[in-house]
């Protein structure tokens, strides 16, 4: 890797408090390596030598103040699927690896000699192997169990926090740890804990972390593939912090080509604090002071620009991304341009079950040159269950305005895309059943691939008789809308077909059942 080529995106900012309210991070938008014709040894050697002046050059240059957190995105450091030459035990103790005499790989060694020499803590992903009695429980033939493991490393080079993934996506050669185990570790008197990659998609852990252990700051490392409309990376990152109201350290994989990408720090119901998304593989740091109590801090707003949008969009038309299987199953209402207000409901589901969505729309037109294609806004609705990639099902209940281009199977460039419709306003209401294993969270997204600032929209909780009342408020004209609306789930609907099928009254909703969800053709065709 070139290190004299990386972007480095420094942001600062002044506030009157003291420093011991704020701790310093360095999260990684890190390139993953597709060179596969290259042994998986030498691929781990590589990315280590990376990390490694990754953090060697970002402690140089962040001396005053010093970084407290460097965090390295989910499976980029070895390939995933090479795991029997490249995964590595740890240790049962607090034990230094630095300079160990164990028989440790030497990247668990390396990483922690450099926790030490820079008196940083630092967060990495990687596939744990564990030792165990062959045959026995959960232990197969081999005598070996293999996790998707995030460990922390303190500034004194012992495993400070260990996290294996609990909500595989697929991933069939690694195992569900037995029992759940959340770490929570302090820096700078606030409290830490981890979770990866699809586990944002679930009540575990995020219901453990936030509501049991009550912990402010969730790491995240992930691999996130984008999906349209409702499960972009930043997207989704921001609409699980504001839900949540903890800070979300987001450290994302990038390769576009396979739609993964996304990085940001995220403070709660204050939105983005800074975020970032490559149109092509690359590796870019985010380093910010963050507040350690971010109720006391405003974050910096910029209001959406339609030109600023439009030279980010441009950046991304060749940013791959998936389109959610389950949009043709949604009940859709063509939205009435024509019509400057527009006051309607769409249901979805049978009877008792169904979901209804109330939408409550101003809008005006602009003149756009006619060679043009113009995006048809639909009013949707869904209640049921959704394949995601075929690995996993889950239940999941959605009101929104989606952006989709009618009876068309390409994409145009965005160069040939025009838009017509300036929403005034919008007001979306989802009335939900009430219950711990439900959350509704807001889902906005901008023709950038970027989620809408928390400031240009309201979103409210009402809880009464069983029911809980879901608004989400447009506040600022928009142009460029791709999605606005509610992405709830439903975890008492979800299964998973390989490792635990569903029993047979599991199912009471509408399922979309599909295994081929990369089908660009679909219902409604969304960019």
């Amino acid at each position: 890797m070139n290190i004299q080529g990386l972007i480095f995106v420094l942001a600062a900012f002044c506030c009157k408090f003291s420093t011991a309210e704020f701790y310093n991070v360095a999260i990684m938008e890190y390139a993953i390596n597709t060179n596969f014709s290259q042994p998986s040894e030498s691929i781990l050697q590589e990315n280590t030598r990376n990390y490694l002046d990754l953090i060697g050059d970002l402690v140089k240059n962040h001396s005053d103040p010093a970084l407290d957190l460097i965090i390295f995105p989910e499976s980029t450091l070895s390939p995933s699927q090479t795991i029997s030459t490249t995964s590595a035990q740890l240790p049962a103790d607090q034990e230094v690896l630095c300079n160990s005499n164990g028989s440790y790989l030497e990247f668990l060694k390396d990483i922690s000699c450099a926790s030490i020499n820079y008196n940083t803590t630092i967060i990495i992903n990687f596939t744990e192997k564990e030792i165990c009695q062959a045959g026995e429980g959960e232990c197969p033939e081999t005598g070996e169990i293999f996790y998707n493991t995030n460990i922390a490393l303190g500034t004194e080079g012992t495993i400070i926090g260990r996290y294996r993934k609990w909500n595989l996506f697929g991933e069939y050669a690694k195992s569900k740890p037995a029992s759940l185990d959340l770490p929570v570790f302090s820096i700078k008197n606030t409290s830490f804990g981890m979770m990866t990659c699809f586990d944002i998609q679930f009540g575990v852990p995020a219901f453990n972390l936030t509501r049991d252990k009550r912990v402010e700051n969730v790491i995240f490392p992930l691999y996130w593939i984008s999906e349209l409309p409702y499960l972009t990376a930043l997207q989704v990152e921001q609409m699980w912090a504001q839900e949540f109201d903890v800070v979300l350290l987001a450290s994302g994989a990038s390769l576009p080509r396979t739609g993964a990408g996304g990085s940001g720090i995220f403070l709660g119901k204050e939105g983005t604090l800074q975020s970032e998304i490559l149109p092509e593989s690359g590796t870019r740091v985010l380093v910010h002071r963050v507040p350690t109590d971010k109720s006391r801090f405003q974050t910096p707003y910029e209001e959406t620009n339609s030109t600023i949008t439009d030279e980010l969009a441009l950046d991304l038309d060749d940013f791959y991304m998936l389109v959610d299987p389950s949009i043709r199953e949604h009940n859709s209402v063509i939205l009435n341009t024509s019509q400057e207000r527009v006051e309607t409901t769409v249901c979805h589901g049978e009877d008792s079950n169904a979901l209804c969505c109330d939408f409550n729309v101003s809008l005006f037109l602009n003149a756009v040159d006619e060679s043009l294609s113009v995006y048809t806004y639909h009013l949707v609705a869904f209640n049921g269950i959704r394949t995601f990639s075929g690995l996993y099902y889950g239940g999941v209940e959605t009101c929104g305005i989606v952006a989709c281009l009618n009876q068309s199977v390409e994409f145009p460039n965005y160069s040939q895309i025009a838009w017509p419709v300036t929403f005034s306003s919008i007001t979306v209401l989802g009335k939900f059943a009430h219950s711990a294993q439900r959350v509704e969270y807001p889902t906005t997204l901008l023709s950038s691939i970027r989620p809408l600032p928390v400031k240009e929209y309201t979103w409210t909780s009402q809880t009464g008789a069983g029911i809980v009342e879901k608004n989400i408020t447009l506040l600022k004209p928009q142009n460029r809308l791709l999605a606005f609306g509610i992405f709830g789930r439903d975890y008492e609907r979800d299964w998973d077909p390989i490792r635990s099928p569903p029993s047979s009254d599991s199912i009471t909703c509408s399922v979309t059942l599909s295994i081929f969800p990369l089908l660009i053709v679909v219902l409604l065709n969304l960019r």
